[in-house]
């Protein structure tokens, strides 16, 4: 940083002194350095248009991604709920004809076994 800003002392106090010594008018140099301004502006300006282009781009990649993401996850879990409804549908129907002998205790969620240990 310390010849970065060695750069811009230097360039600050040779421009001063290009001032000071040039044949132009204090009109016509105030003229330019207005011109310069302006043109320094629209740079500036249209490296921020670039720059917030370059964000909302790498933005809406980011949400498209996110959305890929979670459309993946739910179809990962559809799909797997969709193999365990019929195994569930049968269960149900032999539980309500009292034909199923209840489940083994290992087979049991840890909520079940402690209903039952009360």
């Amino acid at each position: 940083m310390g010849k970065f800003s060695s750069f811009v002392k230097g360039l600050v106090i040779g421009g001063g002194i290009a001032l000071l010594l040039s044949p132009k008018p204090g009109k016509d140099i105030r003229k330019d350095l207005a011109d310069k301004a302006d043109e320094a502006l629209d740079k500036v300006m249209d490296y921020t248009d670039k720059a917030k282009e370059t964000v909302i781009d790498t933005a809406k990649e980011a949400v498209d991604q996110a959305k890929e993401k979670a459309q993946e996850t739910t179809d990962t879990v559809k799909q797997k709920f969709a193999a365990k409804v019929p195994e569930s549908e049968e269960r149900f129907d032999a539980e309500m004809e009292g034909e199923a002998p209840a489940p083994a205790a290992d087979e049991l969620d840890p909520i079940e076994e402690a209903l039952k240990t009360l």
